[in-house]
């Protein structure tokens, strides 16, 4: 036998292009398109659950907001439990800060802020989701560009049923309290 030289392995039958090779059929009930039953993919179903929770009040907002009965501006998104992205037949695409009331912050100093900016957020997403008629009717600009806005629900004042749920206080401008520790 020579040295440094490879051997060929031997296969019986004839040697075929893997392109051309079939192989087996795959095992009953098992497809490459459907897994196995009782197998779940965590990561994936954790990735879906992920982007909905997410994703899924700001599509539910432009969904549903949009085709609303309204007048004045149509608010298409709640940024936060005073804050709305509006489409205004003068301005256009604007942010609007809901006139009235105060709410936490979303960017919070302290734990207890943070829920209730969410909840105040989810609360009026619900409020504006549940509503008949919602009327935004712009009242000039704040500091920061925003347009104030004076908002009803269904002929009532989105600050009346914010301030009324503990979610918002009444605010007329000036300095406003904290939400963390005694003084809120």
């Amino acid at each position: 036998m020579a040295r440094g030289r490879k051997v060929v392995p031997f296969r019986r039958g004839a040697r075929r292009h893997p392109k051309w090779d079939m192989g087996a059929p795959n095992p009953r009930g098992k497809t490459p398109l459907r897994p196995r039953r009782g197998r779940t993919n965590w990561p994936v179903v954790l990735m879906i659950v992920g982007a909905s929770v997410i994703f899924g009040p700001v599509a539910l907002d432009a969904a549903s907001l949009t085709w609303r009965q309204s007048e004045g501006c149509k608010v298409w998104m709640v940024v936060d439990g005073d804050t709305v992205k509006m489409t205004c037949p003068a301005e256009g695409y604007v942010s609007g800060r809901i006139l009235g009331f105060d709410t936490p912050e979303m960017k919070s100093r302290c734990p207890t802020e943070l829920v209730m900016a969410v909840s105040a957020t989810f609360y009026l997403r619900w409020q504006l989701w549940t509503a008949g008629k919602v009327v935004a009717t712009p009242r000039g600009k704040d500091r920061y560009g925003r347009v104030l806005t004076l908002m009803t629900v269904d002929d009532e004042l989105v600050g009346t049923r914010m301030v009324g749920a503990g979610l918002a206080r009444w605010y007329d401008g000036g300095k406003r309290r904290s939400w963390c520790g005694a003084d809120g």
